[in-house]
């Protein structure tokens, strides 16, 4: 058993050392001298795959441009028509809808003016009572608290 492991661990050594020496020298393989004629052949493919790929890539850009082209106009169509569908309700909100979203957000501005803890309520969703002409404004420019 003993003869056994001294022999395992010399056969160790010597691989270490073999892989050592190889480490030590590498050999460089440089692939052998190829004739013009083919270099020539070998530049000529790669110039005309080069050509073919840009080819390609002017068809691929023309298709795509024509297909925004068309799809644009069908939009531009598709939209006209909805403005004409759309505007008896535009026309309406104009007319009644909005003014009274105006008129109940000047209530709003009002009764903040009135009542100075409202206002920090206004104050966070972006409606800020306005001063009344005499009076000085009562509206306090801290930011609202924190909820916890």
């Amino acid at each position: 058993m003993g003869q056994f492991k001294a022999q395992i661990e010399s056969t160790r050594q010597q691989q270490s050392r073999r892989q050592i020496a190889f480490m030590d020298n590498p050999e460089l393989k440089n692939p052998p001298p190829q004739d013009g004629g083919q270099l020539q052949a070998q530049l000529e493919d790669l110039r005309h795959l080069v050509t073919s790929v840009l080819i390609l890539l002017v068809v691929v850009s023309g298709t795509f441009s024509v297909f925004l082209l068309r799809h644009w106009t069908q939009t531009r169509r598709d939209l006209a028509a909805y403005r004409i569908d759309a505007s008896p309700f535009i026309e309406a909100y104009n007319k009644q809808a909005g003014p009274q979203m105006d008129a109940f957000i000047e209530k709003l501005k009002e009764y903040g003016r009135t009542h100075p803890d409202f206002a920090q309520i206004l104050a966070r969703y972006g409606i800020v009572p306005t001063a009344s002409a005499g009076a000085p404004a009562t509206t306090k420019t801290s930011t609202p608290p924190t909820k916890k």
